[in-house]
């Protein structure tokens, strides 16, 4: 039985524990919590921060795996580090320091060709204030190494700043920080599947984004209709990405911004999109199974792409008003509406809901898919709809 050894063994990460017990592996896990979500479907689990190298690698020789494999920003190092030394199939520790480290992705981004918005490293207040009145417009300022729109806020003015300055560097693990202008256009994202350096498009989406000053996505269209012209140059910027890295097997996730200035990427990632979207909605929209694949490679086994479907599809978050719940109702009836991929909260009577300042205080979300946009609109509508909350 193949041993594969998986960074994270939280909640985004209970399908590709679900899928490698499905699989037939014996199935490893790290995770900073004693006790996270997908611990009952691990053989073997050992609670060490997917950020701790050294320790995850013995326990990786511990249990002589085969595979090592995560969906987690944080752990890619991690795992990049654990292949390199025992020869696994995996992403390099130099690509996965790219794709990790916002400042050190710009300047790779720029190097091979591609546009990205003007930037700075920071790593104080008063340098953050320096580059913010060098820049002489408005901005966003961010860590270099953190996900989940976690420190990530929009600056108008010095004011602004200095109110955020403090959430920032605590959200950042290395102390440094990314200042950028902020972008006018519209915001989308793409999921690639590498496999012998050919990418394969599995779908792109336009983004709606909360109000300012945060950054955080309240919806996601995969909605199949877009321009010849658009897509081209989504594939051309996908192509001259994964060729410039040299990536030969795996996924990405890629943020960019239309602007007047044509595509500007905002970040990548050697990961698939959260919230589902890679383990739920991408598979029911393009007919095929994703994580087998990914897994699949993870083992050095040989796999093909084969794409059967194009639906429509959206995932939206669930974003209440602030205040304390009194009672929430209509899920029953929402998880018999026909084309609902997923739904899930964390909204019961006394939550708190508090002001959305990052992806992981979003109280919900739910998938939808459909045969045309119409159709996704109307399904939507009904969750929506049926979803009732009573505050306080």
């Amino acid at each position: 039985m193949k041993k594969i050894l998986i960074l994270g063994a939280g909640l985004w990460q209970v399908p590709y524990l679900r899928k490698a017990k499905e699989m037939g592996l014996y199935v490893c896990a790290t995770d900073w919590s004693e006790s996270p979500e997908g611990i009952d479907y691990v053989d073997v689990f050992r609670c060490i921060s997917v950020r701790d190298k050294e320790q995850s690698l013995a326990f990786a020789i511990e249990n002589n795996i085969d595979a090592v494999f995560t969906n987690s920003d944080v752990a890619v190092p991690t795992a990049a580090y654990i292949a390199e030394i025992l020869h696994l199939p995996c992403y390099s520790q130099k690509q996965a320091e790219i794709a990790t480290n916002k400042y050190q992705m710009r300047n790779f981004i720029k190097s091979i060709g591609l546009h990205v918005p003007e930037y700075y490293l920071c790593h104080s207040r008063m340098e953050l204030l320096e580059k913010f009145r060098m820049l002489n417009k408005k901005a966003i300022v961010k860590p270099i190494d953190n996900c989940g729109s976690r420190g990530v806020y929009i600056i108008e003015n010095e004011h602004v700043l200095f109110e955020v300055a403090q959430d920032v560097f605590e959200n950042s693990f290395s102390g440094e920080i990314l200042l950028e202008e902020f972008m006018i256009g519209n915001e989308s994202s793409v999921e690639v599947l590498v496999e012998n350096k050919t990418p394969m498009i599995l779908g792109w989406c336009r983004k709606n984004k909360s109000p300012e000053p945060y950054r955080v996505d309240l919806q996601l269209d995969y909605f199949p209709d877009a321009s010849n012209v658009e897509n081209q140059q989504v594939e051309e910027m996908v192509k001259t990405l994964v060729d410039g890295l040299q990536l030969e097997n795996g996924i990405m996730h890629i943020e960019f911004m239309w602007t007047s200035d044509g595509i500007k990427i905002i970040e990548f990632a050697l990961r698939g999109c959260g919230s589902n979207v890679i383990t739920h909605l991408m598979p029911t929209l393009r007919g095929l199974d994703i994580m087998q694949f990914l897994l699949n490679k993870s083992l050095g086994n040989d796999t093909s792409i084969q794409l059967t479907k194009n639906l429509f599809g959206t995932l939206k978050f669930i974003i209440p008003h602030e205040g304390v719940i009194k009672s929430v109702s209509g899920i029953e009836k929402i998880l018999n509406i026909v084309g609902l991929i997923d739904f899930y909260t964390d909204l019961k009577e006394g939550y708190q809901v508090d002001t959305i300042k990052n992806g992981r205080l979003r109280p919900g979300y739910f998938i939808v898919n459909g045969n045309s946009k119409e159709d996704v609109v109307k399904k939507i509508s009904q969750v929506e709809e049926l979803l009732q909350i009573e505050y306080v």
